[in-house]
Order: C-alpha cells, then structure tokens, then sequence
C-alpha cells in the first residue's frame, strides 16, 4: 500500500520514508515486499492513506474511531501574471523582429531572382566577347551565388521556415494573451 500511495502523491522514497519515519533502504524493502513496515509505523501510513481519501484519523483511544471528513484542500497558488506577460512580450518582439529579417530575406531572394533572370540573356548575346572564358566564369560565379544564396540563404525554404517560426510565435502570443484575459487583475 506504502508504494501505490507513494506514486499517487508523486512522492519520492527519501520523502515517503522520511514521514514514516523509516530508512529508505527500509522503505524500499517494504515496498518489495521483502520486509513489513516496522511496528508503530502503520499510523503514519494509515494517516497518509485515510487523507488519500478525503478522510481524517481518529486519534487512539477516542470512542468512535470513525473517520472524520477531512478539512477542504489547501487551494493551488494564484498563477503569477508577471512570467506570462513577459513571455508574451518577448514573443511580439521576436514576431516584429523575425517580420524585419523575413522581409530582408525576401528583398536579397529578390536581387538573386533577377540574376537568374538576366543570366539566359546575357549567355545568348551572339555578338562579341573580349575575353569569353573570363565572361563565362563571371556568369557562372554570378548563377553560383544567386542558386546557393536561394537555397541556403534567402529563397523559399529559409523564408518558410521563417514563417513557420513567426507563426509559432503568433499562435504562442494568442494563447498567452487568452490566458492572461482569463486570469483574475493583478
């Protein structure tokens, strides 16, 4: 019973030991049911097992020993505004910071997207060329730049992956802002 009671309260073997007034190697015995719980230590458990049930011990020796109902429990703590809203400051700034960035990226994909769309044109001038080879290689450093810079840099997938980090932030910003309505004036 000690163990299913102990798991119930989320309580660890030190603490469950330490209000039986037990070792916790002992503890652990009796849990496995190598050993019983020591003589005068059924009380402790008893109490903690009756409260497990909304119900008070009579103490020995009282005529009627029937439980009594217990006391209404302790309320939770008032959640604390001050964390929420600062997250959900941090959370707005972050959305306005990460606008400005995504928007910076979609001005740069921009610049690399009309690289890509000069390039064909600038490859099929027929006329002539001083030096070809050297013409060739700044074309193809020019498309090398713009492919890697939209792959890696700015173009559709870091762009999304952006948006998906700002909508997070604005789903996280609406919960938070929900909650903190829902909660009672500081």
């Amino acid at each position: 019973m000690t163990d299913s009671i102990r798991k119930q309260l989320g309580l660890s073997q030190q603490l469950m030991a330490s209000w039986l007034g037990i070792n916790r190697n002992t503890l652990a015995q009796v849990e496995t049911g190598r050993r019983n719980l020591p003589p005068g230590k059924w009380l402790q458990e008893s109490r903690l097992n009756l409260a497990t049930m909304g119900l008070v011990m009579q103490p020995p020796g009282v005529p009627d020993t029937t439980p009594l109902p217990a006391p209404p429990p302790l309320p939770a703590p008032p959640v604390d505004r001050q964390p929420l809203q600062r997250r959900l400051d941090d959370c707005r700034y972050h959305i306005k910071r990460l606008g400005f960035e995504l928007q910076d990226l979609r001005a740069k994909a921009a610049h690399y997207e009309a690289r890509l769309q000069v390039l064909p044109a600038l490859r099929a001038w027929a006329g002539p060329v001083s030096n070809p080879a050297r013409e060739e290689n700044w074309l193809a450093l020019i498309e090398g730049e713009a492919q890697d810079g939209l792959e890696y840099d700015c173009g559709t997938r870091p762009q999304r992956l952006l948006e998906a980090r700002i909508a997070g932030l604005e789903r996280e910003a609406e919960v938070l802002a929900e909650i903190l309505a829902e909660l009672p004036p500081a």
